[in-house]
């Protein structure tokens, strides 16, 4: 009888584990790709700036 409790509460703690890891996958994806997003545009600016730095001496 208690080895059934106890079975039981650990699986609803497994599930509990992976619906957690499942969430906060999502989150870092999310988080990350928004990222990306606002990065890409950022730093194409920050490179067209860098080039006209670098190459101004040379004209």
């Amino acid at each position: 009888m208690r080895f059934r409790i106890l079975r039981r509460a650990l699986a609803g703690r497994k599930g509990q584990t992976a619906v957690e890891y499942l969430l906060t996958t999502l989150t870092l994806v999310t988080v990350f790709a928004g990222m990306y997003g606002f990065l890409q545009g950022q730093l194409k600016g920050l490179f067209k700036i860098a080039g006209v730095k670098i190459l101004t001496p040379y004209y």
